[in-house]
């Protein structure tokens, strides 16, 4: 029996880890009337990270090394700028002029949500499990189990948000969403989620 338990246990931490930063896309939407490919390089980068200088640069320059890679030109605003773009038309519109971009890539945060729940004993009960235990054996065993002790686990949600804007129009072309559990903010993380990005906007022929 104890084998069994601790392969359960494996089984679920198993599970636990692979879903630890774990990103999808929640939706996407994009200019239908656009019709064919449009040119949208080069492209300005922009990443809005608050009070986090070091995760701005390393978001941008990770966007800005995947859509070379693609063969789309594009370029990091830090680079142009080396504190975040003040909140303004006018900060923005400078910081474009700098750039001679087509387009604007800009992502942000949505949301950040922890939940916590309480993870009962993780022993494995019922009778058709040990239908050979006798009535004085099955009774100390379910006991033990809702008497040992439980944990709290906590995740955190994490919902980010990149568009992709026509400078000369100033008119949205394409949007999209991703959430992610427990995301731990790397490099690695966010070359994930950029990986989503440009599979929607390849799927949706803009790249």
């Amino acid at each position: 029996m104890k084998y069994v338990h601790l392969l359960f246990l494996i089984l679920v931490s198993t599970i636990l880890l692979s879903s630890c930063s774990a990103s999808r896309l929640l939706s996407s939407w994009n200019d239908n009337s656009l019709g064919k490919k449009v040119t949208i390089d080069p492209i300005l980068v922009i990443g809005v990270a608050k009070h986090d200088e070091t995760k701005r640069r390393i978001y941008e320059d990770t966007f800005v090394d995947s859509l070379q890679a693609v063969g789309t030109k594009a370029m990091a605003s830090y680079t142009l700028s080396k504190s975040q773009i003040a909140p303004t038309e006018t900060a923005l519109r400078e910081v474009i002029r700098k750039s001679s971009a087509r387009t604007v890539l800009i992502t942000h945060m949505v949301s950040s949500n922890e939940k916590g729940f309480l993870q009962p004993s993780s022993r494995i009960m019922g009778t058709n499990s040990y239908s050979n235990y006798r009535l004085f054996r099955y009774y100390p065993y379910i006991y033990g189990s809702v008497s040992a002790p439980s944990s709290y686990i906590s995740t955190t949600k994490v919902i980010l948000e990149t568009s992709l804007y026509d400078i000369e129009t100033e008119k949205l072309i394409w949007t999209a969403r991703t959430e992610s559990i427990d995301p731990v903010m790397t490099r690695k993380y966010y070359q994930q989620l950029i990986d989503i990005f440009l599979d929607d906007l390849t799927d949706k022929k803009i790249l």
